[in-house]
């Protein structure tokens, strides 16, 4: 399963919108009074104004060059304010997800991930990190209280749980998709904590556009 867009809902639009154009350097395709899309790599990004949105915010992540995560940190420590959970500004996971990743938020609150995955990104022969680095759009959040039933319209698209089962409990999110697509839909509960964060997350609106089809909880 790959992400080919992902539809996000902002208040600030305009901020939003300079800050990955000015300060992340992604490239702006479209920019209107209602909405604004970025290529990231691979993927679409694309906020959507709604004045009623200050609350909303979303986890994802973009998928990195996997011999690049140093010269990444770098670049983003010149630029934003990385988070920190438990004193540490990175992460590095082992197992099945092996990989190293740093989280910032951005304008608009959102909790932004870098993550090279090392056995699945490709390398990359450059000398320096710049946004032409980030692969892909590698992970989306999904909050709702109606896990089964989300979950169950993800693996009718043919996405399934990493896992193998479904869980619907407080702390757990699951991870649907391909492992060796390095993408997911991150399937979680209302009120979770997000990693480098002290937020709970929401069920915020999001429209999530994938080569398997769509799946969205906006009514």
């Amino acid at each position: 399963m790959k992400i080919q867009q992902i539809d996000l809902w902002v208040s600030n639009l305009e901020e939003v919108v300079i800050f990955y154009r000015d300060t992340l350097e992604f490239p702006l395709t479209l920019w209107k009074a209602t909405e604004a899309t970025f290529q990231i790599g691979n993927s679409l990004l694309r906020f959507i104004k709604d004045s009623e949105a200050k609350d909303t915010f979303y986890h994802f992540a973009f998928n990195i060059h996997s011999n690049m995560f140093s010269k990444a940190k770098l670049w983003l420590q010149e630029r934003v304010t990385l988070s920190i959970e438990e004193g540490k500004d990175e992460v590095e996971y082992s197992g099945l997800f092996k990989a190293r990743s740093c989280y910032f938020q951005d304008l608009a609150g959102n909790i932004v991930e870098f993550i090279a995955r090392e056995a699945i990104t490709p390398k990359s022969n450059a000398m320096h990190f710049t946004s032409n680095n980030v692969i892909e759009i590698s992970e989306i959040g999904l909050t709702t209280h109606n896990i089964i039933e989300f979950a169950d319209k993800i693996m009718e698209l043919g996405i399934p749980s990493q896992d193998g089962i479904i869980v619907d409990e407080p702390e757990h999110l699951n991870f649907m998709g391909h492992q060796e697509d390095g993408v997911y839909i991150l399937l979680g509960p209302v009120g979770r904590r997000w990693l480098f964060s002290d937020k709970r997350a929401i069920a915020s609106p999001v429209t999530i556009y994938t080569d398997k089809g769509i799946i969205s909880n906006v009514l």
